[in-house]
C-alpha cells in the first residue's frame, strides 16, 4: 500500500493514531523519525525492569491540544476510523499541532471525505488526493496554515448548527 511508503519516508516528530502494527514497525525502525507518539485505543510495551507488559496511558484525542505545543509535530499519520467520532474537535486540533505535513488513511466514504476537504479547506492548507485500490488517501500540507481562537470557535458553533439541522430535517422527513 501507499501508506507504507508514505510511512517510510517520514522524519521528525511523528504522531500516529489508531495506525495498525504494520505502520508502527516501520516508524520504529526508521531513523529519521526522532519521537514517534502513538495514540491507540491501548497500546502495551514491555517494562525492560521487570519484562512484563503493562498499558499505557491513554491520551483522548479531545485533548490532543493540551498535551502537544503549538506546531510541534511533523508528521500527523491517523487512521480515519479512529478519529470519525471527533472530526468537530480534530480537525482544529490538528492544524494548531502539526506543522508539515497531515495524512489521513482509509477513508471509503465519500460523503466524509469531501467534508473532510471543505473543513481543511477553511484554514488555507494545501489538499492532495491519493487513491490506493477502494481507499483514499488525504495529503494535508499545513506549513502555511493558520489558526485563530476566534475562527475556530465560530468554524465550531457553524458545523455544531449544520449538524443540528440536518438531524431535525431528518426527523422532520421521516
Amino acid at each position: 500500500m501507499k501508506i507504507y511508503d508514505i510511512t517510510k519516508c517520514t522524519s521528525g516528530n511523528v504522531l500516529g493514531i489508531g495506525v495498525d502494527e504494520k505502520i508502527s514497525e516501520i516508524l520504529e525502525q526508521n531513523d529519521l523519525v526522532t519521537n514517534c507518539n502513538l495514540l491507540n485505543s491501548y497500546t502495551k510495551e514491555k517494562n525492560k525492569s521487570k519484562q512484563k507488559k503493562q498499558r499505557l496511558k491513554k491520551i483522548r484525542i479531545k485533548k490532543l491540544r493540551k498535551v502537544f505545543k503549538k506546531k510541534k509535530v511533523d508528521f500527523i499519520i491517523c487512521n480515519i476510523d479512529e478519529i470519525k467520532k471527533y472530526t468537530k474537535t480534530f480537525i482544529k486540533d490538528s492544524i494548531y499541532i502539526n506543522k508539515d505535513m497531515l495524512y489521513i488513511y482509509n477513508i471509503k466514504d465519500e460523503e466524509l471525505k469531501q467534508e473532510l476537504i471543505k473543513k481543511y479547506k477553511r484554514y488555507n492548507t494545501i489538499i492532495e488526493e491519493i487513491k490506493d485500490n477502494n481507499v483514499t488517501i488525504l495529503k494535508i500540507d499545513n506549513k502555511n496554515s493558520k489558526t485563530n481562537i476566534l475562527k475556530d470557535t465560530f468554524y465550531l458553533i457553524i458545523d455544531t448548527l449544520t449538524q443540528l439541522f440536518n438531524i431535525i430535517s431528518d426527523l422532520l422527513l421521516n
